[in-house]
């Protein structure tokens, strides 16, 4: 749609936005053709690293032995040999603990964070830094290409004046199209420049280093010619194109066009494409009122307002309860029609409009498709809407709608700050106008969209009320100030109306327009007692600069009347953003109305989703007062909106005109977390409640080894999230420690602390023998103890044991500790066993496991000599057997001599464990004989008793 001003003078009907600036190749401006420029880094990052390991570099003189102790003393893994020259380590600490602990140890020459590096998103194209960067900024889009650069098989179709498919930036990023509006002339060739223009916002080639980047990086658009060469079309041929383009494949669809006329048929069409899964985006329109515009009313659309680079709306802007959402529209940089641009100027055109502000949420859109290609079209609006940065008027309005489109929180990345709303001046209703005389000269300014300046004039004479706005520098600001008068008698009945005159005139500096100071002046009667007068913005947007009010003393007059104001003053006051959490708001009627219409049409509207507040209204006919009673306390930090439609007036019997005011509650010190948990071996279990908590940001946990609670800036932090619980690991036995939880809101507000203390625990392991004969018995002493020593009664243990041979314990026993904190069990092990104890912790005490203790059991091995007397040259038998048994296992016969014992002989033992020997000794004398069984995997060395043997 062309600029508000070009619509006027030219255009009364238009469907198509314009405000067409082609860049000049000879003009010497920031886009004058210049050679190509090589790939740049730009834009900032917030450092990340792993959450839980770091690089480590040891120092060229410790040694492997030395870095793998260092490696276990961290509790942490090598992801290479430690004696490389640097490597990654692992571990269940989060990174900045492991960190500080690395760089204590004497080993260490150098150690960081394993920090995230990136390609950059940000793109080299030949005029991203210097005209698009600002507006995409805006929305997010390089954060967001960080997380996204493709809309994969999700289709763009733009329906608009067609396309110039030869276009360098375009190439390779199209999709066939339809020509709408001509039977004889298939494709869709932009004989207008508006379709190429909206096309490249969504579309042009991203990071190719030449011109400009499309919203979405690497897409397919679908051009659907339905406007022709004047920049008009019919309803007939845009149905025909939203039907042929969901036909085709098409996910999205792009209408940067419109009008003033509802058309059911248009209507259905987009209900078609709503029923089918294709978002529909419709540009608001550029007619900078409240008018409604079609198709961008139409609920299943995304209607789309304008804003500056900056995220201000624009004067040209459309505005109502249907617009949806804003993103920039001014001074947009894209590809133009090669054909259409004159000699001496690349093929890149300024676009301002809402035209233009629609493509860039209609390329968001495909991203969020592509990232979630089951979304419907509802949720897909919702999820651009939700996301989106509030502005203007807090909570859902008439200028922004849900606010400025947030490209990167809505794939997934996280929210940042609001834009501001300008500062409420105070004189928002009659009740609080400011009181001015005639003759007198004043100053004001509309520093909020919507807002309505009020003056008081106690005066006895007629008098005549000028306001004259600030000069429009031939359209250098896109926020201005058109002058709109309105005077009321002292019962707010209208009596004059004036507003602003469209300039004429050509701007010698830049051929446009001239926009001189502007000037609405009325000549108002005076009725007796206070005189009002609103000052209002007959455009949409707010400005800054002030504008100047002019009375002055006239004789006899006749009012031009105007329509009568419904309300003298509303509490909280309008734009106000500190009410209490239990206000009831008053609304004070300016005349007598009936109070069943009150009571059914007065509503108090959450102003973010725009539900109705339950809440009780009642009316008193002689204050003329209407309070709203909420039945719960409303939340803090929550835009809400004051409504009233169908009020009846009584003397006469007329309706009211609707009318609407907004307020937010204070935001409040969030309330703290509820938390909870229970200790464990070497972690801590930590869960909470999070209270209700509109502006939440995240919950913080910390903690500090000991006693003393940390603080939001000390100790190590543990979790920071919105989830609502953590296991802590990595802890140290033996060790007290104390957490605190707390609420962060958006604004940076701290909860009071919530703590969780978890106190030390100690526990010890003993057995009466650490060797024992197979059939012994062994008893295992253990003991649990605060680590001050305190004894805790019926404490859970558990005692495991497993063969030495397996590294998974089995539950011996699960004892209770006694009043001096002690407990024992006896066992009877068959193999050589290990034994460990634990505590699992509870809601108070940190998990506790001891040492493990090994029992080697040996073998008992009984032997017999017979004859235990032989004569030289004789034999004896040296027989017995082994328990258990160890069939195929050798033992050996062993002789004692030179005080030493020699093996002489083996064999191999029976099923049963028997085994038997044959001694014929060379020598007489006294001969000493035993058998050995050495150790194996399951059992320890065993000897049997030594026999002798006497040989004469």
């Amino acid at each position: 749609m062309f600029s508000k001003r070009l619509l006027r003078l030219v255009v009364p009907a238009a469907m198509i936005a314009g405000g067409v600036v082609v860049v000049a190749g000879s003009s010497g401006s920031a886009a004058e053709p210049h050679p190509y420029r090589p790939p740049f880094a730009a834009g900032k990052h917030k450092a990340e690293y792993d959450a839980h390991s770091v690089m480590v570099k040891f120092k060229p003189k410790a040694s492997a032995a030395n870095r793998r102790a260092a490696v276990s003393r961290y509790g942490a893994t090598a992801e290479d040999p430690v004696a490389s020259n640097a490597v990654k380590l692992t571990s269940d600490l989060p990174a900045p603990e492991l960190l500080k602990k690395v760089k204590a140890d004497p080993t260490v020459e150098l150690a960081s964070l394993n920090y995230k590096r990136y390609i950059s998103a940000v793109p080299n194209d030949e005029y991203y830094g210097t005209d698009q960067k600002a507006y995409l900024n805006t929305v997010r889009m390089p954060q967001a290409w960080d997380l996204s650069k493709s809309t994969g098989s999700q289709i763009v179709a733009v329906l608009d004046t067609g396309v110039d498919a030869g276009h360098p930036d375009l190439v390779g990023h199209l999709v066939p199209g339809y020509n709408a509006v001509s039977s004889t002339r298939p494709n869709p060739v932009d004989d207008h420049g508006h379709g190429t223009m909206t096309l490249g916002i969504i579309a042009a080639a991203a990071n190719n280093g030449i011109g400009v980047a499309g919203v979405g990086w690497n897409v397919k658009a679908m051009p659907v010619k339905v406007l022709a060469s004047d920049g008009t079309g019919y309803d007939a041929d845009i149905a025909e194109g939203i039907d042929w383009a969901v036909a085709h494949g098409a996910k999205v669809i792009n209408m940067s066009l419109g009008g003033p006329d509802d058309n059911p048929i248009l209507h259905d069409a987009v209900k078609r494409a709503y029923a089918k899964g294709v978002v529909t985006v419709v540009a608001a329109g550029n007619d900078g009122d409240d008018s409604l515009q079609y198709p961008a009313s139409y609920p299943e659309a995304i209607a789309v307002a304008a804003t500056d680079a900056a995220g201000s709306l624009t004067d040209f802007s459309s505005y109502g309860d249907w617009v949806d959402i804003a993103a920039p529209g001014r001074d947009i940089l894209t590809t133009g029609s090669r054909p259409l641009t004159p000699p001496g100027y690349e093929p890149y055109w300024y676009c301002t409009g809402t035209s233009c502000s629609a493509p860039i949420v209609a390329g968001i859109a495909a991203l969020v498709k592509n990232k979630w290609p089951t979304f419907t079209p509802a949720q897909v609006a919702r999820r651009l809407e939700v996301l989106a940065r509030d502005a203007g008027p807090r909570g859902i309005d008439q200028y922004y709608g849900h606010g400025i489109v947030d490209a990167y929180q809505a794939l997934g990345g996280r929210f940042t700050t609001d834009f501001p709303m300008g500062p409420a001046d105070g004189n928002d209703e009659p009740a609080r106008a400011t009181k001015i005389a005639v003759g007198g000269t004043y100053s004001g300014a509309i520093t909020v969209e919507g807002e309505t300046d009020w003056y008081a004039v106690d005066s006895t004479s007629n008098f005549n009320v000028s306001v004259t706005g600030p000069e429009f520098n031939g359209d250098v600001y896109s926020s201005n100030f058109g002058p709109s008068i309105d005077a009321y008698d002292k019962n707010l009945k209208g009596m004059a109306h004036a507003d602003t005159p469209f300039p004429t005139g050509t701007d010698p500096r830049t051929g446009g327009p001239a926009w001189k100071p502007l000037t609405a002046s009325q000549d108002v009667p005076v009725t007796g007692g206070t005189t009002y007068v609103a000052v209002r913005n007959t455009n949409g947007s707010r400005s800054t600069r002030p504008y100047t009010l002019t009375l002055t003393a006239v004789g006899q007059i006749g009012g031009n009347g105007t329509a009568d104001h419904a309300i003298r003053d509303v509490s909280p006051a309008d734009l106000s953003t500190t009410a209490s959490t239990l206000v009831k708001p008053v609304v004070t009627f300016a005349r007598d109305v009936y109070a069943d219409t009150v009571v059914s049409g007065l509503k108090l509207h959450n102003g973010r989703t725009g539900a109705v507040v339950p809440a009780d209204v009642t009316y008193d006919s002689v204050t003329h007062q209407a309070t709203i009673a909420p039945r719960a306390p409303l939340p803090e930090a929550t835009p809400y909106r004051i409504s009233a439609d169908g009020v009846m007036e009584m003397a006469p019997d007329l309706p009211l005109p609707p009318f609407s005011t907004v307020f937010s509650t204070e935001d409040l010190t969030p309330q703290p977390v509820r938390i909870g948990g229970s200790g464990a071996y070497l972690a801590a279990n930590l869960a909470w409640t999070i209270p209700a908590t509109p502006d939440l940001d995240q919950v913080i946990v910390r903690r500090n080894v000991g006693s003393k609670a940390p603080t939001p800036t000390t100790g190590t932090l543990v979790y920071a999230g919105t989830g609502t619980a953590v296991k802590n690991t990595g802890l140290a036995q033996n060790t007290t420690y104390t957490y605190g939880a707390w609420v962060l809101d958006r604004t940076g507000h701290y909860s009071p602390i919530a703590v969780k203390q978890l106190l030390g625990m100690r526990s010890g392991i003993a057995v009466t023998s650490t060797l024992i004969n197979y059939g012994g018995a062994i008893t295992i002493k253990g003991s649990t103890l605060r680590i001050d020593n305190k004894a805790y009664a019926g404490l859970p243990v558990n005692v495991y044991v497993r063969p030495k041979t397996s590294s998974k314990f089995t539950l011996l026993a699960a004892l209770k500790t006694t009043s001096t904190g002690t407990l024992s069990v006896t066992h009877k092990p068959l193999v050589s066993s290990v034994y460990m104890l634990t505590f699992p912790g509870n809601a108070d005490l940190m998990g506790t496991r001891t040492v493990d203790v090994l029992v080697q059991v040996r073998p008992t091995i009984s032997a017999v000599l017979s004859p235990a007397t032989i004569t030289l040259g004789k034999t004896t038998a040296f027989s017995g057997y082994v328990a258990p048994a160890h069939a195929g296992k050798p033992v050996y016969l062993q002789q004692y001599g030179n005080k030493v014992w020699k093996s002489i002989a083996s064999v191999k033992l029976s099923t049963s464990g028997k085994y038997a020997f044959g001694i014929r000794p060379a020598v007489r004398g006294k001969i000493a004989y035993r058998v050995w069984f050495p150790a194996d995997a399951d059992h320890a060395t065993a000897y049997s008793a030594y026999k002798i043997v006497t040989v004469s």
